[in-house]
């Protein structure tokens, strides 16, 4: 009787291609991707597949009845020693030797038997990003063997490793070749690659980043790329995936584009992007079974603080002699060991160099080493460190760019506009345009171009980004220096290779674009006209056709863009490096956004710096509203961070300058708008109320209706809290409700998320004991959870971490309530917003305190350190002392309940002091302990 294979038919069992064996062949023979693609005849995307398995299907296996297969069996046969028995076996054979390994790090007879009765979900690595691979690789084999080990550990340790150098040291071959000795067949634990190279936006690697290894709400494996998530549930929706066990792996090539230079604002290395830094400190200090490899020119500033575990660095050597002199043959230079010894001491071991030099006089001068004339040889060796490596390199960059045929050159100069890689289709757009786009291109058809690349490839000057796609990059050494030999505006030649010409203003949609191809075209354009020192149109096109942080931040939620924009207008991380050709009032309001995008992100010291250069702009303008605006947004920003007195001088002079309405002796010019001095007068109110100074920011607040104020936004939030912190809930309630349906009404809707944690917070109890209304409260989370979805607004996703941990402990739910907390904590600490450290400690105490005399320990440890978070904010200390004393209470050792009477009695003072409800709980605390 015929067998039924699974695909119900009477036949045979289905034949698998046993794609584990050729990649051990491969690997065995040294050989990479590439190299066996070529041999037998495919493009390296079609291997890629039978190497992965892709080519199984999941019922009938593989068949063998198409010619072309047939043909690719007998060449992998022949080129690596494999017979077609063992390339083709019956399908149960190859999926048992598929099948991976039970995961090392389970524990336990329970989690062995698991794993075998389910087996742990087949990841398959995503390559966002073809790295770029040596032609010729040799050497390194101590770090490969590193790197290979690290990856199969389980737990990993480091976290993360760094491969830092300078560019060209090697590290993205590096990285390529421990990719490729990986493979691409499926894990136990999914494998990231992107090159900030290709693209530097940190939001659409981290789009791609959840998409992929969080490709749908609750999902428990790999599966198709999820839906794009909102700004805001990015990070969260990847810290979740990756922090759930899976040895998951992100390899992040070109880091250094990402990071600062350093300067005013920012430490060399920092990164720019806050959410970005965030990920890389969560893996460095432990997320699951994460990890990531990343390569840059900078150290990782961010990360020091896991020097001495989390984080290890790696710094390729210059490659030595020998390795040099094999990496020149491999070139197809011939001469004895003096001459390319000779060659060697040109470069200087620097591995970009040696290639480049090999492919040089393999090229130009037939291999022969002794050709290289001796004032060729001096004018490489003229430097000696780091700049100096670059300027070697340029000089053989230099010699290259005369030895090239005209139309070779003019091509890798047109390649070098498009750092994500260009492909065939684009480049003949450019050909097509003819003229000075087209340059020696000109009258080029589609097989000369094809001609061309293929040479530029052989010289190891371009390398297939996108491999089956034709699409072609280079080096970013390379593109540099090319690119510098243009002679024609490099917007005009991404214009044409795009198929789409520059948007004009005058065309442009009445309403900014939310579609974010258009909004990518724009920034586009943007980015080039600034490059061509044309930053009045790079103006326009910001505030008029992007809608600047109106539209791209409160609209679109599209932070890291703004940021990034931003950055771009001030050439570097100096906010007051906005270009001189630029009114004063424009350069003020561009470092005014670039605080507003900063401050939006978490990222408040640099949000400082911004606001600084933006007074300093503004001081020189005979308006003086600019810098009272700029005064207050500082105090603002100084206020989130903790420095209140700081903030509290800022506002008294920012009241002097709006018209003297905080009091001041004289009065500004008449013409500032009274609207200055209320809203610096509301803030200084807020900041007095953290203070302590409850009466005089009662007094202001007071001061304000009597002046006619209208409260509203912000204004009225403030005086809500102040409402709300003395008692007085039903007052604070009705407050917000009003306010969020004014504040609706106008659009504010970052106004609206903050006014329903507030609703939130006041229907709770606000005894010590919790309870309240728990469901509407959960009801308001929600409303204020979409805008920090949307956006990723770091202040309103603290007030919703604060809020949602409220909500768990009056619930009794305490692990959730400690799990929120936490996770604010975590981001409050990475982000310098001091109260809000304090803040969430003291849920976090309080929900360890509930659990019982096991979690004593935790929440002492938790309550002292809010104590000392708390810093100038009366309020929060107040709290933070009164359960740092009742932890202590708890404790049996008679010490600790002295130093709690202490810690009572201190909160029992400063509670009555500041009027606060729960002055008569820390009173009672101290009775019960004798106080």
């Amino acid at each position: 009787m015929a067998r039924v294979s699974r695909a119900g038919r009477g036949e045979e069992p289905a034949v698998r291609f046993n794609h584990t064996l050729l990649q051990r062949a491969r690997l065995d023979l040294d050989l990479t991707q590439e190299q066996v693609a070529a041999s037998i005849g495919v493009d390296v995307r079609t291997y890629r597949r039978y190497e992965s398995g892709a080519v199984n299907d999941p019922r009938l296996g593989f068949s063998v009845r198409s010619p072309s297969r047939r043909r690719i069996i007998e060449r992998l046969g022949a080129e690596l020693g494999l017979a077609e028995a063992e390339l083709l076996v019956a399908g149960a054979e190859a999926e048992a030797e598929a099948a991976p390994a039970a995961d090392p790090a389970a524990e336990g007879a329970g989690a062995a038997s698991q794993a075998a009765e389910a087996p742990a979900p087949a990841w398959r690595p995503l390559h966002a990003h073809t790295l770029q691979r040596a032609r010729h690789f040799v050497g390194r084999a101590e770090i490969l063997d590193r790197l290979a080990a690290w990856a199969g550990g389980s737990p990993p340790r480091p976290r993360v490793i760094a491969l830092l150098g300078v560019g060209g040291a090697g590290k993205t071959a590096i990285a390529e070749r421990f990719l490729q000795g990986l493979g691409d067949a499926p894990r136990p634990g999914g494998v990231l690659v992107w090159s900030f190279y290709d693209d530097p936006r940190t939001e659409a690697f981290l789009d791609q980043a959840a998409a992929y290894f969080a490709p749908g709400a609750g999902a428990s494996g790999p599966a198709a790329p999820g839906p794009q998530a909102a700004p805001g549930e990015q990070l969260a929706r990847l810290k979740e995936a990756l922090g759930q066990g899976p040895p998951h792996l992100l390899v992040l090539d070109g880091l250094e584009t990402v990071q600062a230079e350093g300067g005013a604002g920012r430490a060399h290395g920092e990164l720019h992007d806050a959410l970005l830094r965030r990920l890389l400190c969560a893996i460095a200090s432990g997320l699951g079974g994460a990890r990531a490899l990343v390569t840059s020119r900078f150290e990782l500033a961010d990360l020091s603080a896991w020097a001495e575990g989390g984080l290890a660095t790696i710094r390729p050597e210059p490659l030595c002699e020998g390795d040099a002199a094999s990496l020149l043959r491999r070139w197809g230079i011939r001469g004895d060991d003096g001459a390319l010894g000779a060659l060697f001491e040109t470069t200087g071991g620097h591995a970009l160099s040696v290639a480049v030099v090999g492919s040089y006089v393999g090229a130009f001068l037939g291999g022969d080493a002794g050709r290289l004339s001796a004032a060729q040889a001096a004018h490489l060796a003229e430097a000696e460190q780091d700049d100096v490596l670059a300027r070697r390199l340029s000089s053989v960059l230099s010699a290259y760019a005369r030895a090239l045929p005209p139309g070779e050159r003019d091509l890798l100069a047109r390649l070098s506009v498009f750092p994500g890689g260009a492909g065939e289709e684009a480049l003949l757009q450019l050909v097509r345009a003819g003229g000075e786009i087209a340059g020696a291109m000109a009258g080029w058809g589609a097989a000369e171009l094809a001609r061309g690349l293929a040479r530029l490839e052989r010289l190891g000057l371009v390398f297939a980004a996108r491999p089956g796609e034709r699409c072609y990059s280079t080096h970013p050494f390379v593109r540099q220096h090319f690119k510098s030999l243009l002679g024609v505006p490099p917007e005009r030649v991404h214009a044409a290779g795009s198929a789409a010409p520059p948007p004009r203003l005058d065309e442009a949609p009445r309403r900014a674009p939310r579609e974010r191809e258009a909004v990518d075209a724009f920034e586009a354009i943007l980015t080039e006209l600034l490059g061509a020192g044309r930053a009045g149109e790079a103006y326009d096109i910001y505030a008029l056709a992007l809608g600047g942080f109106a539209h791209l931040g409160l609209k679109l939620g599209d932070m890291a863009r703004g940021a990034r924009i931003l950055r771009a207008f001030a050439g570097g991380d100096d906010p007051r490096g906005m270009p001189a050709s630029l009114p004063a009032r424009v350069r003020a309001s561009l470092a005014y956004d670039a605080g507003l995008y900063a401050g939006a992100l978490g990222d408040l010291a640099f949000a400082c710096a911004c606001y600084e250069a933006h007074n300093e702009i503004a001081g020189a303008l005979a308006d003086p509203a600019p810098i009272a605006t700029g005064l207050r947004t500082l105090a603002y920003t100084e206020r989130l961070r903790g420095d209140l007195t700081g903030a509290r001088r800022l506002l008294e002079r920012s009241a002097e300058i709006a018209g003297g309405a905080a009091g001041s002796a004289r009065r500004a010019a008449a013409h500032v708008d009274q609207v200055h001095a209320v809203r610096a007068l509301a803030l200084l109110a807020a900041v007095l109320h953290d203070l302590g100074e409850v009466d005089a920011a009662g007094e202001r607040f007071a001061r304000l209706r009597a002046l006619g104020d209208a409260p509203v936004a912000r204004r009225a939030l403030w005086e809500a809290e102040h409402a709300l912190a003395l008692g007085r809930r039903d007052e604070a309630r009705e407050a917000t409700e009003r306010n969020i349906a004014e504040c609706r009404r106008r659009g504010w809707e970052g106004h609206v998320a903050h006014g329903h944690t507030l609703l939130g917070l006041a229907l709770l109890d606000g005894g010590e004991g919790g309870g309240g209304d728990v469901a509407s409260a959960g009801a308001h989370l929600d409303e204020a959870r979409r805008w920090a979805a949307a956006t990723g607004e770091v202040e309103v996703a603290l007030r919703c971490h604060e809020l949602a941990a409220r909500i768990a402990l009056a619930a009794g739910r305490l692990d959730d309530g400690a799990r929120q907390a936490l996770e604010g904590l975590h981001v409050a600490e990475a982000c310098g917003f001091g109260p809000f450290r304090a803040r969430l400690a003291v849920v976090a105490a309080r929900c360890a305190l509930a659990r019982g005399a096991g979690a004593a320990a935790s929440a002492t440890a938790l309550a002292d350190s809010s104590v000392a978070w708390a810093g100038e904010d009366a309020w929060a200390r107040a709290d933070a002392l009164h359960w740092a004393g009742v932890a202590r209470a708890a404790a049996a050792r008679g010490g600790e309940r002295a130093r709690g009477r202490e810690l009572l009695a201190e909160a029992a003072a400063l509670r009555a002091r500041l009027r606060h409800p729960g002055a008569g709980a820390s009173r009672e605390a101290l009775a019960r302990l004798g106080g």
